[in-house]
């Protein structure tokens, strides 16, 4: 149970979206810290002089934004404000996106050259070793599309874990989400295929080596020679 917190009191327009705000602030201020439970519905109602309705409707918007957590006969307690859960949201809103292909290669090559030289830095020999095998498997698979996307999008996770980055890995969640419906159509073009699979040897081998100006480097002109290959 969190200690006294001056809670606030709010006015009566958009009671909500005013406590949620409010306790996000509490949140960001630090005063509300991971795991702290909120006092009891009646109670925090009446310190913010808002009713129970609002207020809970404020704590169910909150616990979709995955920064609360309501347990049944428990109580409501701040989440454990995890990146990767607090981003859910976001990768939603991505995936729902109207963005054009321009949009998702720019994108793609504001996060993906900053994973791969994060890799470079912090991978691990096993992961390194797995890594060039997924690579050096895309000129096998580059005659079937199909297998080639998922060896694409296999290969670009890798990566992502190797980063070990949870807000920027989720990030390449979203835009990954969108890019699937892309990655069929820059697939069917056969020497986009043949491009990508020397690109992701490359973008590997320098991943493995640890040199992450070079994997940078390779990521993003891999990422240009396809959106170069699709528009061209």
């Amino acid at each position: 149970m969190v200690g006294p917190i001056a809670f606030g009191t709010v006015t009566r327009e958009g009671l909500p979206d005013q406590i949620a705000t409010r306790l996000i602030g509490l949140i960001t201020e630090r005063r509300l810290q991971p795991g702290d439970r909120l006092p009891p519905e009646r109670e925090l109602a009446a310190t913010m002089g808002v009713s129970r309705s609002s207020l809970r409707e404020a704590l169910r918007a909150l616990a979709m934004l995955g920064v609360a957590e309501m347990r049944q006969g428990d109580g409501t307690y701040v989440s454990s404000l995890e990146p990767d859960k607090l981003l859910r949201p976001v990768g939603l809103v991505l995936s729902l996106s109207d963005a054009g292909l321009a949009e998702l290669f720019e994108a793609r090559k504001l996060v993906e050259p900053g994973l791969a030289a994060l890799a470079a830095e912090r991978i691990d020999e096993s992961a390194a070793a797995e890594l060039v095998r997924c690579a050096e498997a895309s000129p096998a698979v580059s005659e079937d599309a199909e297998a080639f996307m998922w060896n694409d999008i296999e290969l670009h996770a890798l990566i992502a874990r190797a980063a070990d980055n949870a807000v920027l890995s989720r990030l390449l969640d979203s835009v990954a989400a969108m890019g699937i419906a892309s990655r069929r159509r820059t697939g069917r073009l056969a020497r986009v295929r043949l491009q990508s699979a020397q690109d992701h040897v490359e973008i590997a081998a320098a991943i493995a080596a640890g040199d992450a100006e070079e994997a940078r480097a390779a990521m993003l002109r891999h990422l240009e020679n396809v959106e170069r290959a699709v528009s061209g």
